[in-house]
């Protein structure tokens, strides 16, 4: 067993998301999501239950194929509500769903007005678009691009406007290098907001596109600081698996204890929730 499986503590096995691709956590529920399916999974800690959330009823009853699947890959928590975002690969992909956490109410507003903004302002192909994370605050929101397409190009979108008013907004992107593991580059697969800078997780997959799967060799974590849109620092967490989901369970001077999931790639139907300490250096 390696050093990095070792600090990478199994928590929970939730039943449902065979492809955990993003979560958020409070002091009660775990949600998921899967890139494969379009649900909503809230994991009662206490109560070791879970309840499944169609997203779009409209494909419940659809076979999901590769093809066809919506792809949610990232989640995120703003104010009393639960976003969902599609990777925007493919022309159906662009879902941007709140979920109400006191009234459930779902409501889809699909991001594809974005789109051609994204594309003009970074100057990257349609192939090279891959949304795998995103990050919402009072000013601004973040979404991070996975550069797993022809041209490689990691890189965060910001937009001048709330997750909830994000119309006619200005739009900037900044290209991001990330490190080399195995001597191949990571990607972006999920990012949080933590004391005003970004905590990300990336991962290698030898052979990966925007529409297909790798060979998984490796994930990380790391910061990046949100003044110079440069990594200040990163650590390997684990050589054999795709952690593809972060979110802060609990701070202090010390380190930070995060929740992350990983996309098995299989038909398992499983996702494993790990806790990881994130030592803070000064």
């Amino acid at each position: 067993m390696l050093f990095f499986d070792l600090i990478l503590k199994t928590l929970f096995v939730i039943n449902g998301p065979g492809a955990a691709s993003g979560l958020v956590i409070d002091q009660q529920y775990i949600y998921t999501i899967a890139d494969n399916d379009a649900t909503l999974y809230v994991y009662d800690k206490k109560k070791k239950k879970v309840e499944n959330v169609d997203l779009k009823p409209e494909i419940k009853s659809q076979e999901i194929t590769k093809g066809n699947k919506p792809d949610f890959e990232a989640i995120t928590k703003y104010e009393d509500h639960i976003y969902v975002i599609g990777s925007g690969s493919k022309e159906n992909r662009f879902d941007l769903i709140s979920y109400n956490l006191n009234t459930k109410e779902i409501k889809n507003d699909n991001y594809k007005f974005l789109f051609s903004q994204f594309l003009e302002v970074s100057q990257l192909s349609e192939k090279d678009f891959n949304i795998e994370g995103i990050v919402a605050d009072d000013n601004a929101t973040y979404f991070f691009n996975r550069g797993n397409g022809p041209a490689k190009r990691n890189g965060i979108f910001r937009v001048d406007g709330k997750i909830n008013d994000l119309r006619n907004k200005k739009v900037e992107f900044f290209p991001i290098e990330l490190p080399e593991i195995t001597n191949e580059l990571t990607t972006f697969s999920d990012a949080i907001l933590v004391n005003g800078k970004i905590l990300f997780t990336a991962t290698v997959e030898l052979n990966s596109t925007t529409y297909h799967d790798g060979e998984i060799k490796g994930s990380i974590i790391g910061e990046l600081d949100l003044e110079t849109m440069n990594v200040v620092r990163w650590e390997k967490i684990v050589d054999n698996r795709k952690i593809e989901g972060l979110a802060l369970k609990k701070k202090n001077k010390r380190k930070y204890i995060v929740y992350m999931c990983e996309d098995n790639d299989d038909d398992s139907k499983k996702a494993t929730i790990y806790q990881y300490k994130y030592k803070i250096k000064k």
